[in-house]
């Protein structure tokens, strides 16, 4: 079963193997990454690792994209920028119910530090892999839990010269679909 999760996500991003596999919980509803899409093969091998071991201590019930009747399905978008020398990484989780609807959008941005040539990528270590996985899964716990959006943290406020790290926070869905801004998410 390990096994058919690790080849499931292996499509995930061309190239590249991951590996480890995600745990399989018991109990509580299922998750399927449906994509991770954006890094080079080595980062996506690494993030999956990551993935794996954060969802392990969170017992959160990660199965297979293929075959699988999962409650919340995500796509996973990562991009790598060198802004004056130093690299983001900025991340957006989209996480659909099983009616295919977005129940949730998550994203913000990690400094990765001082940029080496022309690589943003191999800035990517996996303290901010950890950071980026860390982030989204508790967003993803929170709303699976049913914690109330006032309970949830707020972003951080980012000053106006100089960027930090990025902290998920709730931001309520109105009837009408809503902005969402760029360090926080929203449920729809």
């Amino acid at each position: 079963m390990l096994l058919a999760v690790g080849c499931a996500l292996a499509g995930c991003a061309g190239g590249g193997a991951p590996q480890n596999s995600f745990a399989m919980a018991s109990s509580g509803p299922t998750i399927a990454f449906e994509q991770i899409d954006g890094p080079p093969p080595q980062v996506f091998d690494r993030m999956v690792g990551v993935l794996d071991s954060e969802s392990k201590l969170r017992n959160l019930a990660v199965v297979s994209r293929e075959g699988e009747a999962a409650a919340y399905r995500v796509r996973f978008y990562l991009a790598a920028q060198v802004v004056r020398g130093k690299t983001m990484i900025a991340w957006v989780w989209d996480v659909y119910d099983r009616d295919q609807q977005r129940a949730l959008r998550l994203s913000g941005e990690e400094p990765a530090g001082k940029a080496s040539g022309r690589d943003a990528w191999a800035a990517a270590d996996d303290m901010i892999l950890r950071k980026i996985a860390q982030a989204g899964l508790s967003g993803l716990s929170n709303m699976i839990n049913g914690m109330p959006a006032d309970q949830q943290p707020a972003p951080a406020p980012e000053p106006a010269t100089k960027r930090g790290p990025a902290v998920a926070s709730a931001e309520p869905q109105a009837a009408e679909p809503a902005d969402v801004s760029a360090l926080g998410y929203a449920a729809r």
